[in-house]
């Protein structure tokens, strides 16, 4: 193997290993949560973002590696230091972290209305079920197909923005956020699921990082598409109704 190999072999394994750490790291704070039984609440902003911006980390970190491998070779050619792609990966994080105060200040709101309706004593996961009728619809809409196509592919966004015109940290960033926005566009709803759902269903948690990895990662992905938007709708709806679900446990 010669030199230049061996720094790719070493740039690759340092990357696959160190997200992988991070995103570890991530599932098990939201174990201790769980287990602890220190959830957020849905009047309580600041924990709640937090606990977005450690699910965000746990969920869709590890589903930019393959952004990130892009970036690490293109950046490589350039002669631009390796740590660069740590500024890749924080651009995409930062993009879901502000999308995540917008949901995360919905949620209070909704929260906080809701506390307020007796209906919600008899349907004390309304709040849940609405996130899962939402999540449901949009996998049925233009939008979601746009963004999923955008977000599958990586490379077709690096090599729009990947000119040699400006540094190439800058370019990085670019290509970093411009690649987030089409994420968030992809899994905003399911991610608010997961917001609403929060440490307290690992179930659940599980289930959408499943699903968001298989529709952005798989071969076939897109095909999951409809199907886990119809039973988004069934559970939402049937959590609204006060009937049992898997989202219950």
């Amino acid at each position: 193997m010669t030199f230049p190999q061996q720094q790719a072999l070493r740039g690759r394994v340092l990357l696959w290993g160190g997200v992988t750490v991070i995103a570890v790291a991530a599932w098990l704070a939201m174990t201790v949560t769980h287990r602890s039984g220190h959830q957020h609440t849905t009047t309580a902003a600041g924990p709640a973002l937090t606990g977005w911006l450690v699910m965000v980390v746990a969920m869709m970190l590890p589903t930019t590696l393959p952004l990130l491998e892009l970036m690490r070779r293109l950046l490589a050619a350039r002669g631009a230091a390796p740590a660069v792609v740590a500024l890749v990966a924080a651009a995409y994080v930062a993009v879901w972290t502000g999308t995540g105060a917008v949901l995360v200040t919905a949620q209070v709101a909704a929260g906080a209305w809701l506390e307020r309706r007796s209906w919600v004593l008899d349907h004390p996961r309304a709040l849940l079920g609405a996130a899962l009728v939402l999540a449901g619809a949009y996998q049925f809409s233009a939008v979601k197909d746009r963004c999923l196509t955008a977000c599958r592919s990586p490379r077709g966004v690096a090599m729009l923005r990947w000119r040699g015109v400006h540094p190439a940290w800058a370019e990085a960033a670019d290509i970093a956020v411009r690649y987030a926005v089409s994420c968030v566009g992809c899994c905003w709803a399911l991610m608010a699921v997961g917001l609403v759902a929060g440490a307290g269903s690992l179930i659940a948690m599980a289930l959408l990082t499943a699903l968001t990895a298989a529709e952005r990662l798989t071969r076939h992905g897109a095909v999951l598409v409809r199907p886990a938007g119809a039973a988004a709708l069934i559970a939402g709806c049937s959590l609204l109704l006060g009937v049992d679900t898997i989202f219950t446990a």
